[in-house]
């Protein structure tokens, strides 16, 4: 059975069925529209921040010198004074490492009475992510 009602706009109504204008319909899909712009404007935000914080986050750096592998009796005998030899030469770049991953090369340079690292290679992964510009 259906049921004839009025609305608000003295409209006439059949059944169970709610019928909205068409201008109410039209404004509930561009409040949607403006709730979605909204949603991806703060989302760009929260990129923004995250990257922000991201960048600013400090890492360790290690340059490696060189390895050498001895027995633990001469690693125990070393004193002031003793030598180390390792197996890099003086030419070969020295390996650069974040948080322990190999990330680029460099040679080492002194300015003002302090140890530098000029950077010679960078490894490939980094230029694609473009992290460094």
């Amino acid at each position: 059975m259906s049921s004839i009602q009025k609305n608000s706009n003295n409209e006439k109504l059949i059944g169970s069925e709610k019928k909205t204008p068409e201008y109410q319909e039209i404004n509930k899909d561009l409040s949607s529209q403006e709730d979605l712009n909204t949603s991806v404007l703060d989302n760009s935000d929260d990129i923004t921040e995250s990257k922000h914080v991201l960048l600013n986050t400090f890492v360790n750096i290690t340059v490696e010198l060189g390895k050498s592998k001895i027995k633990i009796k001469d690693f125990l005998s070393l004193s002031k004074g003793s030598m180390l030899i390792l197996d890099k030469t003086i030419k070969e770049p020295l390996d650069i490492f974040i948080n322990g991953h190999l990330i680029a090369s460099g040679e080492i340079v002194v300015s003002e009475k302090k140890y530098g690292l000029r950077i010679t290679s960078i490894k490939n992964s980094l230029k694609t992510m473009n992290i460094l510009s």
